[in-house]
């Protein structure tokens, strides 16, 4: 009797098995049901249910590598893991985005990210148009918990506008200064062992105006000494308000006032010195309508500078030291004796749309984008084996592959980490680096002390009609005259004047006077 209960429960257990090697395999606990499909409520990320797949739609600024979409095909395989996932990434160039970054919001695109910054990259006129989902610390906390923990109090409170948060910030301490990129055989050529002030800087470039064809000096940069300039003469914009037309002193922590442009005696003597600069050939007449971009003149000879972010333009000398090493390419700061400003963590930095049917999943994109180390270095740095090669935890070398995606060149600085940011391990520096990182060392040691005015950013919504006025006038009178465009100096200024008085420029101006002293105050100021 024994033997047939045995005999029964291996004929039994014989029958189990075999239908299971007919059924779909799955594991104990799978999500799916048997046609494969994803239960709903099976999936979560914390504690939430996932089950549902979504695409997020995330906009970036500036142009895509060649192999960005190879790196982001690797970085939705991760997403659709871990929250069940995948972006679909748009950009706007830099030379649309001026113009076309609002209508997205206005026009009601469907999209869910958008990389954003304060002043430049539309942060402030944005949320006064509605069009970024105000993010509460609980919100933060629920859907994108590791950026919570990650982000510095400091961040959120200059990310906040009218008491709510409208960004994630990114991580890092970044300079808000421009170094100069220039073609090492020009210097030699007249005469140059270094370019170490504006005064050297611009009579370089009358050399270069007078001597070479076919190269002028700032290609189509028409507008790339603006800031320089004012780093020069140690003001700084305030944040938030339209072009540069409120200034504040950045090197005196003790001068609260502020300035308005057109009664700062240094605008007048910048416009004449542009004025005369644009006659002499030093930027093609096509710098207000060009789609070139600022690099592109310097990386092809026909320009024999260009002005950007001190990491860009290593970046760009570099790869013009490999493609023609004759032309040794260095790297110049033209104001050293002025104290370098650090960046407010909102200089770079990604919004919600207001608009977004998937917020919450949106949030745990950027969750993975900020925090996952994984995720992290395929946006910065490409596919492991092809663009790069880790050193270590923390260093990397690049691989020829890095010509077609870049190091930070796909708009990842709005979730730039610096717990995860890899530094570059160069094991026998060029001239290039040496440079780079004399100058890096210089401002480090130099950083200029804290103004109150840094971290202010101007809230426009009291005067948005004035704002939009403004803002019109600005691309017809302002940036022709900044450029060297306009004519006549002096008549172009007083008409720039009357626009702006026209437009409502003192309401502006009375209301960014009123908020910097409530932010003054409200900081025991």
């Amino acid at each position: 009797m024994k033997k047939r209960v045995i005999s029964v429960f291996l004929t039994l257990m014989l029958v189990v098995s075999l239908l299971a090697g007919c059924s779909t395999n799955k594991k104990e606990g799978d999500s799916s049901d048997a046609s494969g499909n994803i239960k709903e409520g099976s999936l979560s990320y914390n504690g939430i249910d996932i089950s549902e797949p979504e695409t997020i739609t995330l906009y970036l600024l500036g142009d895509k590598s060649k192999d960005f979409d190879k790196v982001y095909a690797e970085i939705n395989k991760i997403l659709k893991e871990k929250v069940n996932a995948t972006v679909d990434v748009k950009f706007l160039s830099w030379s649309e985005h001026d113009t076309k970054y609002s209508l997205l919001f206005s026009g009601g695109e469907d999209f869910d990210l958008i990389f954003t910054a304060s002043g430049w990259g539309h942060y402030e006129q944005t949320v006064t148009m509605g069009g970024f989902e105000a993010l509460t610390q609980e919100y933060i906390q629920k859907y994108a918990p590791d950026i919570w923990n990650t982000v510095p109090e400091i961040a959120w409170s200059q990310a906040t506008i009218d008491g709510s948060i409208y960004m994630v910030p990114n991580y890092q301490n970044e300079f808000g200064a421009d170094a100069v990129a220039v073609r090492g055989d020009l210097m030699e050529k007249y005469g140059y062992t270094e370019i170490s002030s504006w005064d050297q800087l611009i009579a370089f470039y009358g050399d270069i105006a007078a001597g070479e064809k076919g190269v002028t000096p700032l290609g189509v940069q028409g507008g790339a000494l603006e800031y320089p300039y004012l780093l020069d003469h140690g003001v700084a914009k305030i944040a938030g308000s339209p072009s540069e037309l409120f200034l504040y002193n950045m090197v005196d922590p003790d001068d609260f006032s502020i300035t308005y442009s057109l009664d700062w005696e240094g605008f007048a003597e910048y416009c004449k010195a542009v004025k005369e600069m644009y006659d002499k050939g030093f930027w093609s007449a096509d710098s207000l309508a060009t789609t070139e971009e600022r690099q592109d003149g310097f990386l092809k000879g026909t320009s024999a500078s260009m002005f950007w972010n001190a990491g860009s333009v290593k970046k760009f000398a570099a790869q013009v030291n490999k493609e023609h090493p004759e032309w040794k390419a260095t790297l110049y700061d033209i104001s050293p004796d002025v104290p370098k400003k650090v960046n407010s963590y909102i200089n770079n930095g990604v919004a919600v749309n207001s608009s977004s049917k998937k917020k919450e999943r949106a949030m745990m994109v950027l969750n993975e984008f900020y925090t996952n180390k994984q995720i992290y270095d395929l946006a910065s740095l490409g596919i492991e084996g092809v663009q790069w090669k880790a050193v270590g935890d923390d260093q990397y070398t690049l691989l020829d592959g890095n010509a077609d995606y870049g190091v930070d060149s796909n708009c990842n600085w709005g979730w730039t980490n610096t717990n995860l940011k890899r530094t570059e391990f160069i094991e026998s520096p060029t001239a290039v680096d040496t440079q780079y990182q004399s100058i890096i060392d210089a401002w480090n040691a130099d950083i200029k002390q804290d103004h109150i005015f840094d971290g202010f950013v101007f809230n426009s919504s009291n005067v948005g009609t004035e704002m939009a006025s403004v803002d019109t006038v600005i691309s017809q009178y302002f940036t022709p005259l900044v450029c060297g465009m306009a004519g006549d100096v002096d008549a172009a200024i007083a008409e720039l004047r009357k626009q702006l008085d026209k437009a409502g420029i003192q309401n502006i101006y009375d209301e960014v006077k009123k908020q910097a002293e409530e932010y003054k105050v409200s900081r025991g100021k």
